[in-house]
Order: C-alpha cells, then sequence, then structure tokens
C-alpha cells in the first residue's frame, strides 16, 4: 500500500472533491454509533467491504488505527480523526492500494431526531490523474454503496442485530 497524506477535520471542508450523503435511522445515535465503532460489523452491512478490523493493539478511540478492504476499491488503513461517541465517527485514510486518490477521508456525524437518528456522510478526496477521470462514476458508485449500507445498517438495528 502507499502512503496517504493524513488530512485533519478541516478537509473536510476544503478538499476538491466532496461527496454528501444522509441516512436516517430508527435507532438511538449512541446505537448507531456503537454500530460504527465496531469493524467487525461493516461487512455485514457495508456493500463491498470484505473486512475490517482494528490494527495491532488499536482500540476504538481517536488516533486508533483501522484497516479495510473493499471489494474493487482496495485496502486501505483508517486513522481516527474524531471520535465522540454517538455524536461524529471520522477517519483519514493514511495508506491505501486504491490508484483513485492521494488523500481521502470519512466524515459520519450523528443527530438525533423524533424518530431515530439522522446520518450526515461526507467523503473527501484529493483525487489522483486517474482519480480525476473516474470521479463521476465513482459519485454514482459510492452514493449506491452508502445508500445501501444505510438500509441494511438500519435493518440490523431494527433486528436487534
Amino acid at each position: 500500500m502507499k502512503e496517504l497524506a493524513p488530512q485533519g477535520l478541516d478537509y473536510f471542508t476544503s478538499a476538491p472533491v466532496r461527496l454528501f450523503c444522509h441516512a436516517s435511522f430508527a435507532a438511538s445515535p449512541d446505537a448507531v454509533f456503537a454500530k460504527l465503532a465496531e469493524p467487525a460489523s461493516w461487512p455485514t452491512w457495508f456493500p463491498m467491504m470484505k473486512s475490517a478490523a482494528w490494527v495491532g493493539e488499536s482500540v476504538a478511540t481517536l488516533g486508533a488505527d483501522r484497516d479495510v478492504a473493499l471489494t474493487g476499491l482496495g485496502r486501505f488503513r483508517e486513522r481516527m480523526i474524531a471520535w465522540e461517541p454517538g455524536k461524529r465517527f471520522a477517519f483519514t485514510m493514511v495508506r491505501s492500494s486504491s490508484p483513485f486518490a492521494s488523500a481521502m477521508a470519512e466524515d459520519y456525524q450523528l443527530k438525533a431526531t423524533a424518530t431515530g437518528t439522522q446520518l450526515d456522510w461526507i467523503m473527501a478526496v484529493t483525487p489522483t490523474t486517474l482519480g480525476k477521470i473516474a470521479v463521476p462514476g465513482l459519485r454514482i458508485v459510492m452514493r449506491n454503496i452508502f445508500t445501501r449500507g444505510g438500509k441494511r445498517l438500519n435493518a440490523q438495528l431494527m433486528s436487534g442485530g
């Protein structure tokens, strides 16, 4: 995997490419966050995710590293840059096998609603030359993945899984 330039929270407003999606859940922000905080659960609800695990002795907290693998998109090492249980989960990519980005980060912000939780998701990317060509297609793919993943996650939360 190649090294990527780590990013801070300001990157979500300054990245050259940003993708926004939203999902609603009938569960509390704490319940949604608990699922996001458990890497082993991601492959059961997030489309194309083959594996996810904390690295070495890392535990669920700010600064922890997690390795993930996505079918067709590559392998990534993520570093947590925001960790606010029930409110916010964000990470920057620090290593990747993907040829599409030289920097990348994701932000998951949770808000309580009258019926459960609203999740606002931002994917921020600095694309490589190849990535610039692929951006229109990747926007469609990532929006589809996030929408399907949100529906699957909500179904798991509602079934107690």
